[in-house]
């Protein structure tokens, strides 16, 4: 959200709990009696500014926080994407590599859907697996159709893919059905927005943004009271302000007797 916008959010808010205080005013006029009136006006009214006016805000205010934390911190934010390997993951990177902010690329375990996977073939292909591909660290069953493989960095995750896809149809008839590399990009905290839109479209999905700022901004919503709490405190500042606006000669008339109470003391 704009901060333009947020301002004018703001003073429309504070406009209607001026025409609430300037309704309450005319009390003399409506009678002492009517101030039900005044008061079923301000809490509606302050019920309306809130929701209208301080909850768009209010849902906004993370995302305002985060660029605030963003410009003040030196500590890089990581991004989380997958890459298909069904495309080419090394052109990907490449491209990612390029774009402003990015530190570093990581590239993690690949999660593989394959065809069935039975209990007596499970700690086979785990123990044999690395003879799929010298580039191959590691690899375990999580599933009856999911294996995650751990490869070492620097390796080209699609050939990883294909040799591992004719190994594993060769020693056992289990075929791949789809591979995903989960890459982590090290990013400068002041261009996370810029890097996601940035990134290749179409290529990558974007999993996980993770960091100082993100760790701050979830505690900020933990932090914050549920937004009808804040739509419903707008209302009660509407009958506040209103008994104000009814009350306010009493109110001025108490405040100058107790300054001139002070200045003789």
């Amino acid at each position: 959200m704009e901060p333009l916008f947020v301002i004018i959010m703001i003073v429309l808010f504070f406009l209607l709990m001026a025409f609430i205080f300037s309704t309450a005013l005319l009390t003399p006029l409506i009678g002492k009696k009517n101030f039900l009136f005044v008061i079923g006006l301000g809490f509606v009214v302050g019920l309306i500014g809130g929701a209208f006016f301080i909850a768009p805000v209010y849902d906004d205010l993370p995302s305002m926080a985060r660029s605030l934390y963003m410009t003040t911190t030196d500590q890089p934010e990581i991004i989380t994407i997958n890459i298909s390997t069904d495309s080419d993951v090394n052109q990907a990177i490449a491209k990612i590599k390029e774009i402003d902010g990015v530190q570093s690329v990581e590239t993690g375990e690949i999660t593989i859907k394959t065809t069935s996977i039975s209990d007596a073939w499970k700690s086979s292909l785990e123990s044999r697996i690395t003879n799929a591909n010298s580039n191959i660290t590691s690899g375990r069953v999580v599933s009856s159709d999911t294996m995650m493989v751990e490869v070492k960095p620097g390796s080209d995750p699609t050939d990883v893919i294909k040799k591992l896809d004719s190994w594993m149809l060769l020693v056992s008839g289990i075929d791949i059905r789809y591979s995903i590399v989960q890459v982590k990009l090290i990013v400068d905290a002041s261009k996370v927005d810029e890097v996601v839109e940035d990134l290749p479209q179409g290529e990558v999905v974007v999993t996980e943004i993770s960091g100082p700022v993100e760790a701050e901004i979830q505690a900020l919503k933990n932090s914050l009271p549920e937004k009808n709490n804040i739509i419903l405190f707008c209302g009660f500042l509407g009958v506040i302000v209103g008994l104000a606006g009814m009350f306010i000669d009493t109110i001025m008339r108490a405040f100058t007797g107790l300054k001139d109470r002070l200045r003789k003391k």
